[in-house]
């Protein structure tokens, strides 16, 4: 019979205390539910640049009038302009006008809580799921996404500023950035 424990009192206290502690650090289940979003399969197909730029433009523009009436101390304004690209297989797509806040929104939203209020229903009228949370991302930025049926996501990234970002597969021949003009006309 191993009686070491029993001739070092102290040992045995330190051990039950840190098992104790150890169980007091485990996960809550009282605390946050929101778990890493995952994109639902592509089950639409791309649609053509001009309709693309039509739908995720007014997506964009109900996004940032959102956002902007929850925070309205953070405005938001144009990035980065439209543009499309092509993919190594072949893929065109519309990365729409990125927008950038005036000052990092993490804080601010209640990590992201507001973000997830005013966002996830517009989301769904625009046919994505919610938000559902924040992806894991080195270097400090908070990222949340959502991914449609066609495949379009849109992204909302914050390391002081904050960055509204969208990246769509279309529907395109030539994948020129000519297309973007026909697309505002």
């Amino acid at each position: 019979m191993n009686r070491s424990w029993h001739r070092k009192p102290g040992a045995l206290a330190a051990a039950v205390l840190v098992t104790v502690i150890a169980a007091g650090c485990s996960p809550s289940p009282d605390g946050p539910t929101r778990e890493s979003s995952a994109p639902p399969p592509v089950t639409l197909e791309p649609a053509p640049v001009a309709e693309s730029v039509a739908k995720y433009d007014a997506l964009r523009a109900e996004l940032v009038a959102a956002l902007e009436a929850k925070m309205p101390d953070i405005t938001w304004s144009s990035d980065d302009a439209a543009s499309l690209s092509l993919s190594k297989d072949g893929q065109c797509f519309l990365h729409p006008q990125t927008m950038k806040s005036s000052a990092d929104i993490v804080e601010r939203s209640r990590h992201f809580e507001d973000v997830f209020a005013v966002a996830d229903p517009i989301l769904e009228q625009h046919g994505f799921p919610t938000f559902d949370g924040t992806d894991p991302v080195p270097g400090g930025w908070v990222v949340t996404r959502s991914t449609d049926g066609a495949g379009a996501t849109v992204t909302i990234e914050s390391k002081s500023p904050a960055y509204l970002r969208m990246t769509v597969p279309v529907k395109s021949q030539s994948c020129d950035a000519n297309e973007l003009l026909q697309g505002e006309k």
